[in-house]
């Protein structure tokens, strides 16, 4: 009998080992929550703000980790890859999990198949903006000079395949002429270039960027791209309102995990994400700073937004004659 107590012991002590990570105490060592692009955008400072609050309340090191380019592909490609046991998040971008899909024939991951939605994060509208030497004051002035001259107006954004020049295909559409698309490489040389004014006058840009430019009068606003006004900027009207009906783009940013990830664990991150993100000096901080929306919700609207958002860019893509790379 001894020998059979013994032996009980010892395996049971070796399934104690061999138990995988997330069946032991969740979170087992440091969280590495990844962003696809470099610091000092929206998505890293949302990813920072949510790492420091939660280092402090789980007593855990939340490590940030910038993995930019490649269209997304990067970050999305090591999400894809890593454990299913929680210690890696994901800050996606609506381009990663919804506008890349119509934008490419195949791509590295599948976005429903290999993550598992936690919450979404934040919302923003985009704006287009002018340098103030552009003599139009408003969206119709915009419209009008791509009318009469087709070809003539010139429009920038941070680049090819961005929520600004999807936006951009989508005003093209809806005013049935076309405004030639200027693509930069990111948010700050675009800035540079509508705030110089002689490489382009108009630009669509993200509101957090724009709003300190605004703010000193570098750069107008013309109209915010979302279906409601901005609170930072409530004077400024909506491109539905400057005449485009059914103009509604965003950016926006929310929580994943690789697939299979334990019900336990989405539960665990899912209540403490939108704990901290429903704190009142989170909120204020990142409306204030990047112009952004706080929304968190549940996994499953998540899952219905982020599907929505994937047909109505596709949508966009085939009806401005996009062809999938």
């Amino acid at each position: 009998m001894r020998g059979i107590f013994s032996l009980l012991v010892m395996l049971a002590a070796a399934t104690a080992i061999t138990q995988p990570a997330w069946a032991q105490e969740y979170p087992a060592r440091p969280i590495r929550m990844l962003v696809p692009f470099a610091p000092g955008g929206n998505t890293d400072i949302l990813a920072r703000a949510v790492a420091q609050r939660m280092t402090e309340s789980w007593n855990t090191p939340i490590v940030v980790d910038n993995r930019p380019g490649g269209n997304g592909f990067i970050a999305s490609d090591i999400a894809k890859r890593a454990a299913s046991d929680g210690h890696t998040v994901f800050v996606a971008s609506s381009r990663e999990v919804s506008i890349n899909l119509g934008l490419f024939r195949k791509l590295p991951y599948d976005p429903e198949k290999d993550f598992a939605p936690i919450t979404l994060g934040t919302v923003s509208a985009m704006l287009f903006a002018a340098h103030p030497s552009f003599q139009g004051n408003a969206l119709r002035d915009i419209v009008e000079l791509a009318k009469t001259k087709p070809g003539s107006v010139s429009v920038g954004t941070p680049g090819v395949g961005t929520p600004m020049h999807l936006s951009l295909e989508l005003f093209n559409v809806l005013i049935g002429s076309r405004a030639v698309h200027v693509p930069y490489k990111g948010g700050g040389p675009l800035a540079a270039a509508l705030m110089g004014g002689q490489e382009v006058k108009i630009g669509i840009v993200g509101m957090g960027p724009a709003i300190p430019h605004v703010r000193a009068g570098r750069v107008k606003p013309i109209a915010i791209t979302t279906s409601k006004r901005s609170k930072l900027l409530p004077n400024v009207p909506t491109a539905q309102e400057g005449g485009l009906t059914g103009f509604d783009t965003s950016i926006w940013f929310a929580f994943y995990v690789p697939a299979k990830t334990p019900k336990k664990i989405v539960g665990k991150l899912h209540g403490e994400l939108v704990r901290i993100l429903t704190l009142p000096d989170v909120v204020n901080y990142l409306e204030n700073v990047t112009g952004v929306d706080v929304v968190p919700g549940s996994p499953e609207e998540l899952a219905r937004f982020a599907r929505a958002e994937a047909a109505k860019y596709a949508k966009i893509i085939k009806a401005a004659g996009m062809k999938p790379e």
